[in-house]
């Protein structure tokens, strides 16, 4: 079987076949510039092609771009290299401080006390959404070595399907929610899926707080097997947090079966690191994936649409008949062994340190532990200085002059925000304020809870309050007495 590289074209097999014969009237004895008109060529090439009938190719030897070739042009070019776009910055994960990781740690270890992580069935990770595309994206750009960060580019034509799996320290994965984005339910869309596939449709296309509260209590509780000490790790999305629906079905659950299932949301900024279907699992099945993508479309008929995905991703996923193990996802030794790198399976703080806190932080660290003590006891002996909020108070000032930041730009910047006005903020989603993810947080407490339904009968309050004005009649004004005009006689 001949490869892509030597397929030739119809344009092209028709101008070798007119070259061969204008070649061929030539020998005949037919005049140069008769035989170029008669077959359409050019009579310079065909002059060519006469005094050299076996021409070498025209520039490069080597025209064949593969990793081979990028690797030698990035070193030729030492001010590029090799980056990963992102979609979103990251500006929350240079936040994250020794202080910080060790309140986390402190959290997870009130969990591991109480009975939580101790056996694999009792960690249920989160169900972390990705994104399946029917055409291939590239996410890998050559840029300078000083960019940040690259900004994605899409140009909306891809047809994608929102995929939250979820698995658990045994290995043990449950069906996965398929999102559409549309208004119906199409029923060919789950044809030789075995049933393995949650599917779900909304408008938007992306998790809200309805489906996803939906699938914990369809595909998550009956898969429970512990009567206690059941734990769900998710990240700070506002479908995880603002879910009352969700605390509902948590408390309806442990009131019917007496099993507890309490929900953990991860520390912000932190998911690329504390994720774990994002530091173990997504990377290999993106992979094969865009393998699986690139040699369908070799095979006749084999174009994956958005209406056949499905199919595709459940049999690779659960390695159903016909999955070839080319291209055979590894969620299940994935899993086992993602909770091992982020510290939660076996619990381990030291993990979580060594993958979470930077050299930055580091050496904020140890220069605080080792010379600040002694700055502190010469500022309480010469200078009186011996309150905690005195002590914060040096810190950050010691903190601003290694930025190289002066007492005097912080002055002027204060002063230049209250005679002029801080710019207007953009205005973002409803936040829940009343719960800090800096280090993580149980957002199963009964306060935060009830706090959060207080919050939600007060906006429905708000809301029939509004209907009801709009549907009371209006109040019409009392109607003004016609004023008698008198007329004026006409003078005689």
């Amino acid at each position: 079987m001949l490869s892509l590289s030597k397929l030739k074209t119809a344009s092209q097999v028709h101008k070798e076949l007119s070259m061969e014969a204008a070649l061929r009237e030539v020998k005949n004895g037919e005049s140069l510039t008769s035989a170029a008109k008669t077959n359409d060529v050019s009579r310079t090439t065909l002059r060519s092609r006469m005094e050299k009938p076996n021409p070498s190719r025209v520039g490069l030897k080597n025209t064949s771009v593969n990793d081979r070739y990028v690797q030698r042009f990035l070193s030729r070019h030492s001010d590029l290299s090799l980056r990963i776009t992102h979609s979103s910055n990251r500006k929350k994960d240079g936040e994250w401080t020794v202080e910080r990781c060790g309140e986390y740690i402190s959290k997870l270890q009130d969990l591991h006390v109480g009975g939580f992580l101790e056996r694999p069935e009792q960690v249920w990770w989160n169900f972390d959404e990705t994104v399946f595309t029917t055409s291939e994206m590239y996410d890998r750009v050559i840029a300078r070595k000083l960019a940040k960060q690259i900004s994605s580019q899409f140009d909306g034509t891809e047809e994608n399907v929102t995929i939250l799996p979820c698995g658990n320290a045994a290995g043990v994965q449950l069906n996965f929610m398929a999102l559409h984005a549309g208004t119906v339910h199409v029923l060919s869309r789950l044809d030789d899926t075995f049933g393995l596939c949650y599917h779900a449709v909304n408008a938007s296309g992306y998790i809200d707080q309805v489906h996803f509260a939906n699938y914990i209590k369809t595909e998550l509780f009956p898969a429970v097997t512990e009567l206690k000490q059941n734990v769900v790790f998710v990240d700070g999305h506002f479908k995880h947090m603002n879910n009352l629906p969700l605390f509902r079905y948590c408390k309806e659950l442990y009131e019917k079966t007496a099993k507890q299932v309490e929900i953990f949301c991860l520390p912000t900024g932190q998911t690329n690191h504390l994720q774990l279907f994002d530091v173990s699992v997504f990377g290999g099945i993106k992979k094969k994936w865009r393998m699986y993508l690139r040699d369908r479309l070799l095979v006749e008929r084999g174009i994956i649409t958005k209406e056949t995905l499905l199919c595709h991703i459940v049999k690779l996923w659960y390695r159903t008949e016909g999955c070839p193990e080319k291209y055979a996802f590894n969620g299940e030794q994935c899993l086992k062994s993602g909770f091992a790198k982020v510290g939660l399976f076996a619990f381990n703080p030291y993990v979580i340190r060594r993958i979470t806190i930077r050299k930055s932080s580091v050496v904020e660290s140890t220069v605080d532990q080792s010379r600040t003590s002694v700055l502190f006891e010469l500022l309480k002996a010469h200078y009186g200085l011996m309150t905690e909020k005195d002590l914060a108070d040096v810190k950050e000032l010691v903190l601003l002059k290694q930025k190289g930041v002066t007492p005097g730009a912080v002055l002027a910047n204060s002063i230049q925000k209250n005679l002029f006005g801080e710019a207007p903020k953009k205005q973002q989603r409803e936040k829940n304020r009343q719960l800090s993810l800096s280090a993580g947080a149980l957002i199963t407490h009964p306060s935060f809870v009830e706090q959060l339904g207080k919050d939600e009968a007060a906006k429905n309050a708000k809301k029939v309050a509004a209907a009801a004005k709009r549907k009371a009649p209006l109040s019409q004004p009392a109607k003004q007495a016609k004023k008698t005009l008198v007329k004026k006689q006409r003078k005689a």
